[in-house]
């Protein structure tokens, strides 16, 4: 197939799956953690939720970016978002469901099992089966359902406001409430991470510029050096919620990332092993939680490969190309990009998310 009906699987910007591939990493370094030695090697070893924040920032970067191509059609990106993660969430639910019905364990419950489905896990209590990460992706579907309606109707200056208005909004609804969000898993709660996914919108709206893009390019890679120091420093003393400054922090650098690619700092994003985790994280994010589960280092060197790998040639990928197939005709074949490809200002590459 040509490249226009298929992922351009070779045209990846390495530094952004890198990230996807760091994100990944942190989260099964703390999961690992909890599930073979039962606690956190140090506080600051407990990296899921920074994982998490790069999942968010880059994602809100990247839906932003896709979505500003052209004209929005919300029925292909709907469609298309719908095959790149449905079909590989619902295969894993019903995994779940499978194992509740044959072993009489509850893997998952019909309350959790209906959040899921809704998307809305982000707002039940944390503990109650093994789709508890579930809480993520729902954050996500709640992002797509609402923020490329705000986009189309505003526009691009309007939306830039408003992602910008949202950010200080959240930010302090999350500052002024703290105490009560960092107990228990009250953490999981969807306002308490929408201004991650809106740094990453507002990275992609200032970044269509090509003016600012021109001076980013300019002073990025000087700024990268103390964004890295803040995101070390917010990684080794926050551990439950993540401050604005973070959010910051993982924008600036994925900025420089993809604009000095080959400087010192940004190189190792572009080490194939860990771009080639990116490409399969949502997979390996998607099994992970039940094998944590089982507290067996054997069952989880040898059933997350397996399942992972499964889940993203037999399905995930399967149910991309027939969702690129399926919308092919909203839009002009020249005009088509795959839903999980977007169009890098600078150097005509495609990157998935």
């Amino acid at each position: 197939m040509s490249a226009s009906t298929t992922p351009a699987v070779s045209n990846r910007i390495p530094t952004l799956d890198g990230w996807r591939g760091l994100a990944i990493a942190l989260v099964l370094f703390d999961h690992i953690q909890d599930s073979l030695l039962g606690r956190y090697i140090e506080p600051w070893t407990r990296t899921g939720i920074h994982g998490v924040t790069i999942f968010f920032v880059l994602s809100g970067f990247l839906i932003t970016s896709k979505l500003l191509e052209g004209p929005i059609q919300l029925k292909q990106f709907y469609l298309r978002r719908f095959f790149r993660l449905i079909p590989a969430a619902w295969l894993f639910l019903a995994a779940m469901v499978f194992l509740t019905w044959w072993t009489h364990v509850e893997f998952v419950s019909k309350r959790e099992l209906l959040s899921c489905l809704l998307f809305y896990r982000s707002f039940v209590d944390f503990h109650t089966g093994f789709a508890g990460h579930f809480w993520s992706l729902s954050i996500e579907e709640q992002f797509y359902f609402v923020w490329p309606c705000v986009l189309l109707f505003s526009g691009k200056r309007r939306g830039l406001w408003i992602a910008s208005g949202a950010i200080g909004i959240f930010a302090f609804y999350r500052l002024s409430a703290w105490s009560y969000y960092v107990q228990g898993t009250n953490y999981i709660r969807t306002p308490m991470h929408v201004d991650a996914l809106l740094v990453g919108c507002l990275l992609a709206l200032l970044y269509s510029d090509e003016r600012w893009r021109a001076n980013a390019k300019r002073y990025s890679a000087w700024l990268a050096a103390p964004a890295l120091v803040v995101l070390a420093v917010c990684v080794a003393r926050f551990h439950i919620l993540m401050p604005l400054t973070e959010c910051m922090a993982i924008a600036l650098l994925i900025l420089a990332s993809m604009q000095h690619s080959h400087e010192v700092m940004a190189r190792p994003l572009s080490f194939r092993p860990l771009a080639w985790l990116g490409t399969i994280s949502y997979s390996i994010y998607l099994w992970q939680e039940p094998l944590m589960g089982a507290h067996n280092g054997y069952v989880l060197a040898i059933g997350l490969p397996i399942l992972s790998l499964g889940s993203y040639y037999l399905v995930e990928r399967p149910a991309v190309r027939l969702g690129h197939r399926l919308t092919q005709g909203i839009k002009p074949t020249s005009q088509i990009i795959d839903c999980d490809n977007l169009l890098a200002a600078e150097r005509g590459q495609r990157i998935i998310s």
